[in-house]
């Protein structure tokens, strides 16, 4: 099956190259602070911290070359520490099969949302710590594609 892909593969430079358009929730760290004092004078400080989803829409790109590939995560499912290169993760234990491409994203050594699109429909699922996102993918030739300015 993973030779089918790369023939798929080699008839369009021998990469393939996806945009997915669509929309998740991300999981955001919260904090609060209270100070309070009574009659007597006496005080005290409290702090809570907790998380909370934050809706979004965005954008992701990803590349299959081989049995290599890497994707661009939408910024806000993206931890302060993370590896990556220009914003590009690695895609761990990728394999493509008739119906799916599915793999692990290396984001940090916490981090690896689960990544899952459906060839079929170009459905796109990513689900991990920093939140989920569901999306719609389609090819992206960039040698065939007009330019718009």
């Amino acid at each position: 099956m993973l030779s089918m892909f790369l023939a798929l593969a080699a008839a369009y430079d021998g990469r393939v190259d996806l945009v997915c358009l669509g929309q998740g929730s991300a999981n955001k760290q919260t904090n609060s602070s209270a100070y309070m004092y009574d009659s007597n004078g006496n005080s005290a400080w409290g702090n809570v911290i907790g998380n909370r989803s934050v809706p979004f829409a965005d954008q992701v790109n990803l590349w299959i070359e081989g049995d290599e590939g890497r994707v661009r995560m939408p910024r806000t499912m993206l931890p302060p520490i993370r590896g990556g290169e220009d914003g590009w993760f690695k895609i761990k234990d990728l394999k493509v099969t008739d119906d799916e491409i599915i793999g692990s994203v290396a984001v940090n050594l916490l981090n690896n949302p689960r990544m899952i699109i459906d060839r079929r429909t170009g459905l796109i699922r990513l689900s991990g710590k920093a939140g989920d996102y569901v999306g719609e993918c389609e090819r992206y030739v960039p040698s065939s594609m007009p330019q718009r300015f």
